[in-house]
């Protein structure tokens, strides 16, 4: 915010908005007049009063655009300071070397009330000048703060923010010292590897490579002959040298100054010299590996006596303090600035860098119905939003509602003959298929017969769609249970790779719990059972398919259980104790087919609501009462639609229609009324939505 508020990202003549934010810092360092100090960033007004350290007033003023490029209002005046006054504090601690923040207290535990030569305890016994109470901050101090800000607010954008996150650590490191030695010393090491980043270390020699890995390579080495051996020890070490710690070294050493062995090691307790550095950065590297991956503690010989010294030794070698890793971090951070490429970044969009904005994807309801821009690779997305709306519409959910979706229907139909391959095609023409088997007539496209009779058999085959659209009209998937056994594997592991087409978790629980189904059914029970419990780990906490699973394991248990044992909410513990029959005949009876899993209700299942937990629980269904039930649900809900919304329009939410309406029903869809209602907001009020759900905000 700091670069932004400059103004270099402005268009030229724009009105701007300019607000003043001011607040206190507090600082060990100190002037000894009242003049405000004015610097690229902020002016300082500093107190005179005598005290380790002192109250300073930090002026800044942010600068936001008024209006966009077509005169539109920006819709934000000013931001809320925060940010650009951390950041001044921040770079003044970091070119002084002195303590600043805005937390009083955190300052007095860091300065301590009196100087002393040698501070023997406390953060000053660490590091020099830092934390020192009292510290004069010259004409040339603060020349020196003004020449650094202007080279830094100069950077292009992306070299000013490698280069401002590697002051922050650099300052927080200083700042942590007393309460966490280890993380400060792996701030530090962070601080320079953020900007090792994109560096390419030139290959070491074989001699000077890890001890440790060679003792490794070189047995194995020595079968092979000469040039084999050259040929896999060169190999071996430009592979080593595009690792994290190869890289922190070479950038290190490549940004140090003839002046960092020369007039900035005056003065400094045993300065390193150039031949102990790789070896001090190797160790360096290791601190911060084993704090980051094994939280193991900085030892206590590098810092229980504090001497202020640049190096000391530890386990036979020279290794740096956390002073010499703070001169190090400032010298190497300044050379960064001094080398990076400065000007415009012309492709920085500074608004989206604004503090106090947060990116989120919108609902689907406020960009489904977008046809523009609309693409084949869209549909994915396209078909798990419109599941995410249909199934509270199918619950009878208030207020559940289908947007028109007229202009994407008629996108569609011009899409899918320009894709050859089917299973491009498979999620859009579902989401065709799904809007005609549950919307009314009214609501069809004129040509929806000759688009489905072209493509509807892109659906045939094992894909997400295909699976979506099967379990709403047909439950059950006719591919064979190998074929389906595969499909549900290679989607779990999409799905944990992250590439797999997106569906609600409830489709891709039924999924498992449908393959279960299959694997009972085929006598391999152990197989079902693990497909539940994948099931329960895939929608984890659902209380009905926590229920259904303690049902499996409780018939498992008991080796069998009857139909008329299972409770209405599925539940392993809720019995029915008060049968008369005799329990003897009821034990002859029981079979494999009595199991849960024999015949789970997937579609109760799909159709559960987070707030509904008493309905959709998985138990078994009774196939010769199943449909009546649907269509007694279904009559309730359409009289429930009528009694709510009257006749039905274009506006209304979407009632379901019983299957007597003139429309057919399959398997068992039920149809919804002219159930559209009209976008949340036109195309006029959203020209920032883009048509791919993933750029909504």
């Amino acid at each position: 915010m700091l670069q932004i508020a400059t103004g270099i990202y402005f268009r030229p003549g724009a009105r701007l908005h300019e607000t003043t934010h001011r607040t206190t810092a507090y600082s060990n360092g100190f002037r000894i007049d009242r003049d405000p100090v004015v610097l690229p960033f902020a002016t300082l007004h500093f107190d005179t009063g005598i005290a380790p350290f002192t109250p300073v007033a930090i002026e800044v003023v942010d600068r936001l655009e008024a209006t966009d490029a077509d005169g539109q209002s920006f819709g934000m005046v000013a931001t809320g300071g925060e940010e650009i006054i951390d950041d001044a504090a921040t770079l003044l601690a970091f070119t002084t070397n002195t303590t600043w923040s805005t937390d009083r207290d955190l300052v007095r535990r860091l300065v301590p009330p009196a100087r002393s030569d040698r501070p023997v305890r406390g953060p000053a016994s660490q590091l020099r000048r830092t934390f020192d109470p009292q510290v004069l901050l010259t004409d040339d101090d603060l020349a020196d703060v003004a020449a650094f800000g202007s080279q830094l607010l100069a950077l292009s954008r992306p070299g000013y923010d490698k280069a401002i996150r590697a002051i922050r650590r650099v300052v927080d490191a200083t700042l942590l010292i007393a309460d966490d030695v280890t993380l400060a010393y792996t701030l530090y090491v962070a601080a320079l590897e953020s900007l090792a980043v994109d560096t390419v270390a030139p290959p070491a020699s074989w001699q000077n490579y890890d001890g440790r890995k060679r003792a490794l390579l070189d047995p194995v080495l020595a079968v092979l002959d000469g040039e084999q051996v050259g040929a896999v020890r060169a190999a071996v070490l430009r592979a080593d040298a595009l690792g994290l710690a190869q890289r922190f070294q070479a950038f290190t050493i490549d940004h140090l100054e003839p002046s960092y062995y020369r007039a900035e090691a005056v003065g400094a307790q045993r300065p390193i010299s150039a031949a102990a550095l790789p070896r001090a950065l190797q160790f360096a590297y290791r601190v911060r590996s084993a704090q980051v991956h094994a939280l193991q503690q900085l030892a206590p010989e590098m810092w229980a006596i504090g001497q202020r010294s640049d190096t000391l030794p530890f386990e036979g070698q020279t290794v740096l303090s956390l002073e010499g890793l703070n001169r190090l971090c400032r010298h190497v951070i300044r050379r960064y600035v001094e080398r990076a490429r400065t000007g415009v970044d012309t492709s920085f969009n500074y608004r989206a860098a604004l503090p106090g904005q947060v990116r989120m994807q919108l609902a689907p309801q406020y960009w489904i119905w977008q046809a523009d821009g609309l693409t084949i690779g869209h549909g994915p997305e396209r078909l798990d939003a419109f599941l995410e709306l249909l199934l509270p519409v199918l619950r009878g959910d208030d207020g559940a509602a289908l947007m028109n979706m007229t202009e994407v229907l008629a996108a569609i139909e011009k899409l899918l003959p320009g894709e050859a391959v089917a299973a491009k095609r498979a999620p859009l023409v579902a989401l065709y298929r799904l809007w005609h088997n549950y919307l009314v007539p009214e609501a069809h496209r004129p040509g929806k017969d000759r688009v489905l009779a072209r493509f509807g058999a892109d659906l045939d085959a094992p894909s997400a769609a295909a699976f979506a659209v099967t379990l709403l009209l047909d439950d059950d998937p006719p591919w064979p249970t190998a074929q389906l056994e595969g499909f549900v594997a290679a989607r779990q592991q999409q799905r944990r790779s992250g590439s797999a087409a997106p569906l609600p978790d409830r489709f891709d629980a039924a999924l498992l719990l449908c393959l279960a189904r299959r694997l009972w059914r085929e006598g391999r029970h152990a197989d079902a059972v693990a497909a539940v419990a994948d099931a329960v780990e895939t929608l984890p906490g659902d209380a009905g398919l926590l229920a259904f699973e303690e049902h499996v394991r409780a018939d498992n248990a008991a080796g069998t259980v009857d139909d008329s044992d299972v409770s209405d909410q599925g539940g392993s513990g809720d019995r029915d104790d008060t049968d008369d029959t005799d329990d003897t005949d009821d034990a002859d009876d029981m079979g494999p087919q009595h199991h849960a899993l024999s015949a789970p209700d997937l579609r109760a299942f799909l159709l559960a609501g987070p707030d509904a937990p008493d309905r959709g629980e998985v138990v078994e269904a009774d196939p010769a009462s199943a449909g009546e039930a649907d269509n007694e649900a279904d009559t309730e809900a359409v009289a429930q639609a009528e009694a709510d919304v009257g006749d039905i329009s274009e506006h209304d939410v979407g009632a379901p229609c019983p299957p007597d309406a003139g429309t057919e029903t399959d398997g068992t869809a039920q149809q919804v009324g002219q159930a559209v209602a009209e976008p949340v907001a036109g195309p006029a009020e959203t020209d920032d939505v883009a048509a791919d759900p993933a750029a909504g905000e």
